[in-house]
Formats: C-alpha cells, sequence, structure tokens
C-alpha cells in the first residue's frame, strides 16, 4: 500500500493501534465500510487516518481494502449510519457481519464499490433515527473497552463519537478533543443530548465524558453504559454511594 491512497475497512471492527506493534494499546476501532487514508508505512503496518474524524493509529495492512478510484465521495458517508444491531453483508472475500454504528454504503441490495460486488444478504441497512438519548440507550450494558467504538465493548468517548455519528452530528475521537468543541452551558441550563466533561482531580486533564439525560441523570461508559445521577460535584453512583468523576463543564454541540 502507498502513502496518500484510500483504503476501505472491510471487516466487521478491527483495532488501530498507537504503535506498530500486535501489543500495542487500541486507541480506536475501525467499522466496516470506513475509509482511511494511508500517512506511512512500517513492514505489514500502515498508519492511517480515519477520514471521518482524522484520527491516526496503526494498522495491520491485511486487514484493509486499496480502493482504486478517485470517483468515490469518501468523505460524505450520506447514507447515515446502521441502526440495526447486525447485519450480513456478501463480499468477495465472505460474508461479513456489519454492526450497528457502521457507515451505510449503499442502500441498494447489491452494490459495487470500485471493483468490490457487494449483497446485504437478509435486509438493506435502517438508517439511525430518533435523538441523542434515544441512540445512546441503545447502548446500555455494552461493556467498557479502552478504545472500542460498539456494543461488543466501547470507551466514554467512542460511545458518544458514535452516538452523535448515528444522529448525524460529527464530532471528535477523544474527550480531550471533544470539550473543545460546542458551546458551553451553565448546569441550570442543561438539556437532554449536552455533554458533561469530568477531568482528572490530580492531573486536571480531562478524563471522562458523559450524555446528559433528563432529570440530572447521564449515561456514560464506567464500567459499562450505565445510567448515574449528575449534579454540580459531578457523577454520583448510588450503589455504591460516591462520586465516580469530577465535573469540570457541559457543552452543547446540538442547538
Amino acid at each position: 500500500m502507498t502513502v496518500g491512497n484510500i483504503s476501505l475497512c472491510g471487516l466487521t471492527v478491527i483495532p488501530v493501534r498507537a504503535h506498530h506493534d500486535d501489543t500495542s494499546e487500541i486507541v480506536t476501532q475501525l467499522f466496516f465500510g470506513e475509509f482511511v487514508k494511508i500517512i506511512q508505512t512500517h513492514k505489514q503496518w500502515i498508519k492511517i487516518e480515519n477520514l471521518h474524524d482524522n484520527y491516526q493509529g496503526w494498522v495491520d495492512q491485511k486487514q484493509l481494502l486499496p480502493i482504486h478510484t478517485n470517483h468515490i465521495n469518501l468523505t460524505s458517508y450520506q447514507n447515515g449510519y446502521q441502526a440495526d444491531e447486525e447485519l450480513i453483508i456478501s463480499t468477495p472475500w465472505g460474508n461479513q457481519k456489519v454492526i450497528q454504528g457502521s457507515p451505510i454504503l449503499s442502500l441498494e441490495k447489491s452494490f459495487t464499490l470500485d471493483h468490490y460486488n457487494f449483497t446485504w444478504m437478509d435486509a438493506i441497512p435502517t438508517k439511525s433515527k430518533g435523538g441523542i438519548a434515544q441512540i445512546a440507550l441503545s447502548y446500555l450494558n455494552a461493556p467498557y473497552l479502552w478504545g472500542g467504538r460498539s456494543k461488543y465493548g466501547i470507551d466514554c468517548s467512542g460511545f458518544t463519537q458514535t452516538v452523535f455519528h448515528q444522529a448525524g452530528h460529527f464530532i471528535h475521537r477523544d474527550a480531550s478533543q471533544q470539550v473543545l468543541q460546542g458551546k458551553e452551558v451553565t448546569f441550570e441550563m442543561q438539556k437532554e443530548g449536552d455533554l458533561a466533561f469530568f477531568e482528572s482531580e490530580t492531573s486536571g486533564k480531562i478524563t471522562h465524558v458523559g450524555i446528559v439525560l433528563s432529570n440530572q441523570r447521564i449515561i456514560h461508559a464506567h464500567g459499562r453504559v450505565r445510567i448515574d445521577r449528575l449534579d454540580e460535584k459531578g457523577i454520583y453512583n448510588e450503589q455504591e454511594k460516591y462520586y465516580s468523576h469530577k465535573l469540570y463543564n457541559l457543552k452543547r454541540h446540538i442547538n
């Protein structure tokens, strides 16, 4: 694969790592149908930039497909994001699962992308509908996974990003990036769908993010995607009777 070229994720979900090594930490994931730009190579590893959020990391080149045409609108994701929990698509390399939150490559039963032929096996994907809270609740009890973005494992900012993408709103990948977007709102002016950010009490860095629900509740990925109480101090775990996170601020990304 050549630096500057575009590739496609053709597997269900693949890891993107901090360094070119299988033991390196996962910093994010790619879903089926996401496009990336190659920015560096190292043996069988390629450093990629995800075209929907410009996030960078290392992927084993065997897990990506080269794209040979310039006639594809790679960055629009104009068909939206899949709401269905899991669908099967036929590809030249066999059937693949496509999971919730993946970009929809086509709403046609059969379609061709570059020189690859695809067919949805059972059903055509359903685009995500509803508001931020409704989509967020569909991830309830998904296990926490550092670098994860899916129901099979998700981290706090992967959760907020994926939910917002499904609702048609693009935000960055990490909490430290997401906090720089949107308009700050006071605690009293919060509304459902705002993002709440939390800081480390030792470093002062932004280390956590969640989605505000009604009645001073928050849904966030902490051990699992869960709902807790939110007050001006932070997130209060009513089961364990302690504050798990210290509130930094609230941001409105959707007017």
